[in-house]
């Protein structure tokens, strides 16, 4: 029988698998992969004893329906199954061990399976798909961010959004002669509420200057979209840049006067407004008393 092989390793995470019994070389699941699967013999423990599976683990949880999609996967512990899904073989059968310590080096959480790989449908390399099907990707991806923007899984809904950007990308230079003139429209839209979306997420963690760049990319493509001022106006005030967020807010405000959450920010931008305003005004006096 074939030692145990690492399939990857770092510090806190090591994942490993053995080979029961081999599987077809000739067929192995590679991106956009469907692949039906079994597992069986699940055992999860810590330092402490058996330990309950990660709650957003889909592949581990009660509902799963043996189907992974490879590059599909949303948690960490299902990103890791699918890097050693893509070191098997269609209908290979293997032991696999995913070993994740904590900072100071203790066991965290171990899983510990019996896994086969009972089928794998063959699929187009990501390179040699069409318009059409990389933005119906595109679409699929940003409609899964965004519900993991309402679970609050933020690093996720990022990667998410981050892919499906990748996919618009990828069908560029437009072909006008190709693709139809409202699908280039919606393909734009898109676009811009990708960039907007991504600039939400950089917020939540304060990464003001990567959202600020997102917005101003996204303006070159809708000059007057209000999520896009409002989202530059938060990454200015996140950066002191007071001025600059008050003007993006007056830009809100004047395209929509009626929008609450703009009417509530430059209320609290006023006051720092007027203080740099005043601050001015007396250096000016003292240089020309």
């Amino acid at each position: 029988m074939p030692d145990e092989t690492i399939v990857s390793a770092r510090p806190d995470r090591e994942l490993k698998k053995k080979i029961i019994t081999p599987g077809d070389y000739n067929v192995v699941p590679y991106e956009d992969s469907r692949c039906k699967v079994s597992i069986t013999n699940l055992k999860c423990f810590n330092e402490s004893g058996d330990c309950a599976v990660d709650p957003e683990s889909q592949v581990f949880s009660a509902q799963f329906n043996g189907i992974v999609l490879i590059g599909d996967s949303d948690s960490f512990i299902d990103k890791d199954f699918e890097l050693i899904l893509q070191q098997m073989c269609n209908g290979e059968v293997c032991e696999a061990t995913m070993t994740y310590r904590d900072c100071e080096g203790k066991l965290a959480a171990e899983y510990k399976f019996t896994l086969e790989l009972k089928e794998t449908t063959v699929e187009q390399l990501v390179s040699d798909w069409g318009w059409m099907r990389l933005y119906e990707a595109a679409t699929h991806h940003k409609e899964r961010g965004v519900e993991l923007v309402k679970q609050k899984r933020m690093a996720d809904a990022f990667r998410r959004f981050s892919k499906a950007l990748k996919m618009l990308i990828a069908i560029e230079p437009i072909d006008l002669e190709e693709i139809p003139e409202e699908s280039v429209k919606e393909m734009k839209e898109l676009k811009v509420k990708l960039l907007n979306n991504l600039a939400h997420c950089q917020i939540q963690y304060n990464e003001f200057e990567a959202a600020l760049d997102l917005c101003n990319r996204a303006l070159k493509y809708d000059p007057d979209n209000i999520k896009t001022y409002y989202r530059r106006c938060v990454s200015y005030q996140g950066l002191n840049l007071y001025e600059e967020a008050w003007n993006d807010i007056q830009h809100v405000l004047k395209l929509d006067p009626s929008d609450r959450a703009a009417q509530q920010k430059a209320s609290l931008l006023k006051p720092k407004v007027d203080e740099i305003k005043t601050k001015y005004a007396n250096v000016m006096k003292k240089m020309f008393v």
